[in-house]
Formats: structure tokens, C-alpha cells, sequence
């Protein structure tokens, strides 16, 4: 028993010894336990891609920032690049908690109000329904010009290129990040000035370290000298106006059933593979306006209410009258129609389905850049697009005001530079 004792701690050794042996050989060895089948796990891609009638339709699983206008690349597989391919739309689900980025700087997070998915297409900075967003406990409007971007998970949709399979190829998104640049002065640091000798008797002063100065990256003993005042030339306004022209009215009288009459919309097709206008069936003395969201085969206009300060037009009288053809004696039947155009203002007018074109005092507006990126491009609106603005990253400018009469538009510009601001009136040569 005394001589357990005497090796009793080396008898606990040597069975730990073995344990660990045993763990050892079996690792080597292998076990039950070994999976290699984890190795060969998928890598999920951040998207789901579906193609429905020639449209294709992006899913992503994270949050995004992808807008009508911006470019999806497809890529080969040596990493070359096939295509680039214009956003035709997005779809904002209903509900959704989304971030917006406004023309000012600032980031709101809010949820969606919208009761359905909210579907937003090219030429969007100029829609003039706002975005409804609840913040905390009350809902804030936001006009969709002074949106930069909004970061979500919303779908993305374009048309699928038909000569080739849009599935067999990688898609790649770039999206602009802002970045803030430092506003240091390196020459404005604080320096090392010598020390005052009379001040300082202290025996380990030794000797005065020199002033050390940092120039054009690299430390000197030098001062550097001071910058030549330069004046410095300010940037161009950079837009000009070119023309105010009258333009057709976009709604036609085009056919009618009983005492409600058709009209079409020559601004937007039926479809997106359309080539047919869409078409409204509007009852008498009922105010309608444009439906922001709509779908392919649904009309432009919808029914609204008189208080609603988005209604856009009102059939207030509609007559069905026969004619007797002057040239040919037969009797022809012509729909009459008398239109108020709210956004317009002015007395009520007359469209018939006789009529090919009616000019009720809508007024194209054409601009030309002239700064050097964009000099040369043409940009235009209507006398209803007063607060319209263009936004080309570093500068932004905003129609603050239309005068048809004088034929003259008051734009602001902002940038480049985020203090830099420049108020012109525009007026045609």
C-alpha cells in the first residue's frame, strides 16, 4: 500500500498519458463523426432572377439601393463584360421599412404607408405624388425630386435581352456610395515651437529641438511658403434655355357608350411590348387623376374627389351630335366633350374624336448643358413640371419657377461643393 502511494502520481500520469493517446488515434484515424460533405456546401447568390413575358424580375435578399435609370452588367465568364442593361422599374412592398437619401444630406428611416406594393418606373423624379413614409408616430410626404435613392429590398424589373439566356450569365450592380472628405488644414496643426531659454534654466535643457514642418507630405525644417493668392474662376451656370414650343394635349376623345366617353393617353402605352395607348373610361362631372402606380392593361386616370389636390382633369359636359358633311352631304355623328384641366387652370375646353390634336395651353420647356461632362444634352418638361429637378451627382438643379408668359425659368443650382449655391432666371436667346 505504501509503495501505491510512493508512485501514485505516477500511475496518474501514465493513464493520462494513454487517454490522450487514444483521443490522438482516433482524430488520425478518422470516425463516424467526419462529414465531407460540408465541403461541398453552395454559395448562395444575393438574388433570385425570374423572367416573366420578356420582363425580368430581380429578388434580392438584402438591402439595396438600385434605381429606374441605373445599369445592371452582365458579366462573361472570363469576367468581361457582355451588356449593360438599363432599370426600367422597382417595386416597393407595402409596409416595407426603407431608408430614403434626400438631395440635402440627410438619411430618413422610415416604414412604407403605401396599403400595396408601390411600383416606381423611370422618369420617377418626376412623379408629383409624394412618398408616404411613417416615421415614429405621424407620416412625412416626401417629394420624389428631392429623393436621391432608397435603400430596401425591393424587387428590380428590366426587359430580358431575347438573344441570349439572361440566366446563364452573372449579373453585377454598382452602386454610389457618398464618402466625406477630411477638411484639414496640415499646415494649420499645431507645431513644435521652440522653447523660451530665459524661461527655461532647467539643466536638462540641452538644446532647442527644431521646428519641424510637414510639406507636400514630407517633413522639413524649411517653413513652407505661403500659397500665391490666385483668383479663383467660377464655374459656368452650366444650363441654358433653348425653347418654349405649344404641345398637343395628351388626352383624345376616341370613342364613347352612351353618355360616357373614352379617352387615350398618348403618354403612356398599355403595356410595356405595347404599342397601344392606355385608355380611360371617364364619367361626366367626376374628377380624375393620374394612378402613379399603375400596372400594365389598367387605365392612367383614376377617380378622385374635388378636395383632392392632385386631381388632374374633369369631363364637365358630354353631347353625341350629328353633322351634315359639307363635301359629301351624308350626315356624320361626332362626340363633344367640355374639359377642365385643373392642373392647366384656365377655362374649360373642347375635345371632339374629330380632332387629331388639341393644344390647350400645354408648353414644352427644352434646356441645353453646357458644362463640359454634359455639354450638348438636351433636356425638356412641361409648364406642370414647376419644381422639377435634374440631379447629375455633384450638381442639382432645380426649376423653381415657369413663367409661359414671358417665356423665361428660374433655376437653382446646387454644388459642386455642398455650400455652393447659384439662383439664375433663363431666358430664351
Amino acid at each position: 500500500m505504501n509503495k501505491l502511494k510512493d508512485h501514485y502520481e505516477k500511475l496518474i500520469l501514465a493513464i493520462v498519458i494513454i487517454l490522450l493517446g487514444y483521443f490522438a488515434l482516433t482524430r488520425i484515424l478518422g470516425g463516424p463523426d467526419h462529414t465531407p460533405e460540408k465541403l461541398n456546401a453552395s454559395v448562395s447568390l444575393p438574388y433570385e432572377l425570374d423572367i416573366v413575358q420578356g420582363m425580368a424580375e430581380l429578388t434580392f435578399k438584402k438591402i439595396h439601393s438600385l434605381m429606374p435609370g441605373q445599369e445592371i452588367t452582365v458579366m462573361e465568364d472570363n469576367g468581361s463584360v457582355r451588356e449593360k442593361i438599363s432599370i426600367e422599374g422597382i417595386v416597393l412592398r407595402r409596409r416595407a421599412t426603407i431608408q430614403i437619401s434626400l438631395t440635402n444630406g440627410e438619411m430618413v428611416e422610415g416604414r412604407l404607408s403605401s396599403q400595396e406594393d408601390l411600383r416606381i418606373g423611370e422618369g420617377w423624379k418626376k412623379l408629383r405624388q409624394p412618398l408616404t413614409v411613417s416615421v415614429g408616430r405621424s407620416n412625412q410626404n416626401f417629394s420624389f425630386s428631392e429623393i436621391q435613392f432608397v435603400r430596401s429590398d425591393h424587387q428590380v424589373f428590366f426587359t430580358s435581352p431575347p438573344e441570349y439566356e439572361l440566366e446563364d450569365f452573372a449579373l453585377s450592380f454598382y452602386q454610389s456610395k457618398n464618402t466625406e472628405s477630411l477638411d484639414v488644414e496640415i499646415n494649420d496643426r499645431i507645431k513644435w515651437e521652440p522653447s523660451n531659454l530665459e524661461d527655461n534654466e532647467s539643466i536638462y535643457d540641452l538644446f532647442t529641438p527644431p521646428v519641424i514642418f510637414l510639406v507636400d507630405g514630407k517633413l522639413s525644417t524649411s517653413k513652407p511658403q505661403d500659397p500665391i493668392a490666385t483668383t479663383s474662376q467660377e464655374e459656368p451656370f452650366g444650363m441654358e434655355l433653348i425653347r418654349f414650343s405649344n404641345e398637343p394635349y395628351p388626352y383624345r376623345l376616341v370613342s364613347w357608350i352612351g353618355e360616357t366617353p373614352y379617352f387615350e393617353d398618348t403618354l403612356v402605352k398599355n403595356s410595356p411590348t405595347s404599342s397601344d395607348n392606355a385608355r380611360n373610361r371617364m364619367e361626366v362631372g367626376i374628377p380624375y387623376k393620374k394612378l402613379l402606380d399603375r400596372k400594365a392593361g389598367q387605365p392612367s386616370l383614376i377617380r378622385t374627389t374635388e378636395e383632392d389636390e392632385d386631381k388632374q382633369l374633369t369631363v364637365e359636359k358630354f353631347v353625341v351630335q350629328q353633322y351634315r358633311d359639307e363635301r359629301t352631304g351624308g350626315l356624320q355623328t361626332i362626340g363633344r366633350a367640355l374639359v377642365k384641366d385643373h392642373k392647366l387652370g384656365g377655362d374649360a375646353f373642347e375635345i371632339n374624336n374629330k380632332m387629331t390634336e388639341v393644344f390647350a395651353g400645354n408648353i414644352k420647356i427644352e434646356v441645353r448643358m453646357t458644362i463640359e461632362e454634359l455639354e450638348g444634352k438636351t433636356f425638356s418638361f412641361t409648364t406642370e413640371d414647376e419644381g422639377i429637378s435634374f440631379d447629375f451627382g455633384d450638381r442639382v438643379y432645380s426649376v423653381l419657377k415657369i413663367d409661359p408668359t414671358a417665356k423665361n425659368i428660374l433655376v437653382l443650382k446646387k454644388g459642386p461643393g455642398q455650400e455652393l449655391e447659384t439662383e439664375k432666371l433663363l431666358e430664351l436667346p
